[in-house]
Protein backbone atom coordinates (compact mmCIF):
# COMPACT_ATOMS: atom_id res chain seq x y z
CA UNK A 1 0.00 0.00 0.00
CA UNK A 2 2.96 2.23 0.73
CA UNK A 3 3.87 1.86 -2.59
CA UNK A 4 0.44 2.89 -4.07
CA UNK A 5 0.96 5.96 -2.11
CA UNK A 6 4.49 6.89 -3.22
CA UNK A 7 3.74 6.54 -6.96
CA UNK A 8 0.42 9.15 -6.73
CA UNK A 9 2.26 11.32 -4.98
CA UNK A 10 5.29 11.10 -7.26
CA UNK A 11 3.20 11.55 -10.24
CA UNK A 12 1.22 14.24 -8.75
CA UNK A 13 4.91 15.94 -7.93
CA UNK A 14 6.00 15.74 -11.56
CA UNK A 15 3.12 16.95 -12.99
CA UNK A 16 3.08 19.85 -10.72
CA UNK A 17 6.81 20.74 -11.46
CA UNK A 18 6.21 20.07 -14.94
CA UNK A 19 2.84 22.43 -15.03
CA UNK A 20 5.16 25.32 -13.31
CA UNK A 21 7.47 25.53 -15.58
CA UNK A 22 5.41 25.46 -18.85
CA UNK A 23 3.57 28.64 -17.21
CA UNK A 24 6.60 30.54 -16.63
CA UNK A 25 7.93 29.17 -20.07
CA UNK A 26 4.59 30.30 -21.80
CA UNK A 27 4.98 33.86 -19.97
CA UNK A 28 8.70 34.19 -21.25
CA UNK A 29 7.38 33.30 -24.67
CA UNK A 30 4.49 36.18 -24.19
CA UNK A 31 7.09 38.55 -22.74
CA UNK A 32 9.61 37.86 -25.90
CA UNK A 33 6.81 37.16 -29.12
CA UNK A 34 3.62 38.95 -27.88
CA UNK A 35 1.42 35.54 -28.09
CA UNK A 36 1.58 32.50 -26.72
CA UNK A 37 0.91 29.08 -28.75
CA UNK A 38 -3.08 28.78 -27.36
CA UNK A 39 -3.48 25.12 -28.58
CA UNK A 40 -0.30 23.74 -26.97
CA UNK A 41 -1.51 25.27 -24.11
CA UNK A 42 -4.94 23.77 -23.96
CA UNK A 43 -3.18 20.12 -24.77
CA UNK A 44 -1.04 20.23 -22.04
CA UNK A 45 -3.59 21.32 -19.34
CA UNK A 46 -5.93 18.90 -21.08
CA UNK A 47 -3.71 15.92 -20.61
CA UNK A 48 -2.29 17.30 -16.90
CA UNK A 49 -6.38 17.37 -16.35
CA UNK A 50 -6.85 13.55 -18.04
CA UNK A 51 -3.73 12.78 -15.88
CA UNK A 52 -5.32 14.09 -12.73
CA UNK A 53 -8.88 12.43 -13.17
CA UNK A 54 -6.95 8.99 -14.05
CA UNK A 55 -5.23 9.26 -10.61
CA UNK A 56 -8.69 10.19 -9.29
CA UNK A 57 -10.45 7.10 -10.83
CA UNK A 58 -7.99 4.92 -9.48
CA UNK A 59 -8.40 6.00 -5.99
CA UNK A 60 -11.76 5.43 -5.47
CA UNK A 61 -12.17 2.19 -7.38
CA UNK A 62 -9.61 0.92 -4.77
CA UNK A 63 -11.80 2.90 -2.13
CA UNK A 64 -14.80 1.18 -3.60
CA UNK A 65 -12.93 -2.24 -4.42
CA UNK A 66 -11.87 -2.32 -0.61
CA UNK A 67 -8.50 -3.00 -1.44
CA UNK A 68 -7.75 0.61 0.87
CA UNK A 69 -10.34 1.30 3.54
CA UNK A 70 -11.89 4.38 3.90
CA UNK A 71 -10.45 4.98 7.18
CA UNK A 72 -6.77 5.14 5.59
CA UNK A 73 -7.68 7.24 3.05
CA UNK A 74 -9.20 9.72 5.58
CA UNK A 75 -5.48 8.70 7.56
CA UNK A 76 -3.52 9.84 4.27
CA UNK A 77 -4.83 13.42 3.79
CA UNK A 78 -4.26 14.43 7.78
CA UNK A 79 -0.92 12.90 7.40
CA UNK A 80 -0.01 14.92 4.39
CA UNK A 81 0.35 18.74 5.01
Amino acid sequence: MKHGKKTSNLVLLIMGVFLFAFIICMIVIFCEKGSVPDTLIQCVMGAGGVEAAALAWIKATKVKSGSISKTETVEESEEEP
